[in-house]
């Protein structure tokens, strides 16, 4: 246990230096990266699906960048499947929705369509960890890419976040 503490927190830490270097300008790779470790070091409750969906809400360059690195990749023994779309009605119960900053102004809808469902809001937009997604991105003065969590609302959609995850991130609530 001990040993695979150690190597989750090596990947941590170059995952933060990548971040680092990348944050100057927006480098939707590392935002991508940073969603997949999120998913890695998350736990969502046991089901029957075959697929760990992550659905990108609204436009972001994002979407191009986890299709292109989650082939073959999965997520807890799941195979990654990373989707696009417009419309809450066309979601299709993913485990992540990774909110686009242009659909922002959706998240109290996200929330009560998803409210207490293991599904978890990752936002693009500084500060929405606050208003009820479970993360959002921040840029630091130093220009290095983090993140912020809210875990009591992992919580109430019943996903458990790492302990190695939290203590890389800028703030929790």
């Amino acid at each position: 246990m001990i040993v695979v503490m150690k190597k989750i927190y090596f990947l941590l830490l170059i995952l933060f230096f990548v971040a680092k270097s990348y944050a100057q300008t927006i480098n939707h790779q590392v935002y991508a990266v940073f969603v997949v470790s999120i998913a890695k070091y998350s736990f969502w409750p046991e089901t029957d699906a075959k697929d760990f969906k992550i659905t990108v809400f609204g436009k972001s360059k994002v979407f191009d960048e986890l299709t292109k690195g989650t082939s073959n990749k999965d997520v807890h023994g799941k195979k990654i499947v990373v989707t696009q779309t417009e419309d809450i009605q066309s979601l299709n119960d993913p485990q992540i929705i990774y909110l686009s900053d242009g659909k922002s102004n959706q998240l109290a809808e996200l929330q009560k369509v998803y409210a207490g469902k293991p599904v978890m809001i990752i936002a693009e937009r500084e500060g929405l960890f606050k208003k009820g997604a479970s993360f959002s991105f921040v840029v630091l003065e130093n220009n290095t890419l983090r993140f912020d969590i809210n875990k009591k609302e992992s919580e109430a959609h019943q996903i458990k976040i790492s302990q190695s995850l939290s203590s890389l991130a800028n703030e929790v609530i």
